[in-house]
């Protein structure tokens, strides 16, 4: 085959491949309409065709990944979430999606090493700083490792310093004291949680919960 033909050849396939990227982009963008519409069927459908056009979107597939989770389809949206990380193993969007995947699935140690990942891309995401010091503290809680409590504390401090106003921030902050065998200011903590939870969450209500129990262990 001669240069030029060669050239040509190369060029078609360029231009094919602009083709795809943007009817996936495309298909996205409907994708998306859909799913703040809540209409996820149909919202599913478009992300799966966006990725059929190009399996390198990212967002496509964690989107996606969002959808399987919310109908309960765990194995769906954890192939879904890999997809992600295989196509940007260093995307902060790719590690922090499944690292949640992951935390909220019990898998603590596969979590962490996701947000670790995350936190390189995105050293200022307070939210980073709270997931990972709740892995923390549950992994001391199974292995009574106190370097893990020191590691917690440390993640907390460095979201304060972030200036989070997350009720998480102050639910582990609870946490850690209690474990610290501080229940006074664990109370606090729990009670300050309180004050940014919705007051028909479950979450304000095991805060309440908790607060009361230590009112109780400290009469």
């Amino acid at each position: 085959m001669r240069w030029g033909a060669l050239h040509v050849l190369l060029a078609c396939g360029l231009l094919q491949a602009a083709a795809f990227a943007s009817q996936a982009e495309t298909e996205f963008r409907q994708a998306l309409r859909l799913h703040n519409a809540n209409d996820l069927r149909a919202a599913a459908q478009n992300y799966r065709r966006a990725l059929e056009l190009d399996p390198t979107l990212v967002s496509a597939a964690i989107n996606l990944a969002i959808i399987h989770e919310k109908w309960g389809e765990s194995d769906t949206a954890e192939k879904l979430y890999d997809s992600a990380v295989r196509a940007a193993p260093n995307l902060f969007s790719s590690r922090y999606n499944r690292g949640q995947f992951l935390q909220k699935h019990g898998r603590l140690a596969e979590a962490r090493a996701d947000y670790q990942i995350a936190l390189e891309q995105k050293p200022d995401e307070a939210s980073l700083y709270i997931n990972l010091a709740a892995i923390e503290i549950r992994l001391f809680e199974m292995t009574r490792d106190v370097a893990l409590l020191s590691a917690a504390e440390l993640r907390l401090k460095k979201a304060e310093a972030l200036r989070s106003t997350s009720p998480a921030l102050y639910f582990n902050r609870a946490r850690l004291a209690e474990l610290s065998n501080s229940p006074g200011l664990a109370r606090t903590q729990y009670r300050e949680a309180m004050r940014r939870y919705p007051n028909d969450s479950q979450e304000y209500r095991t805060c309440a919960l908790r607060a009361e129990r230590l009112s109780r262990q400290l009469r």
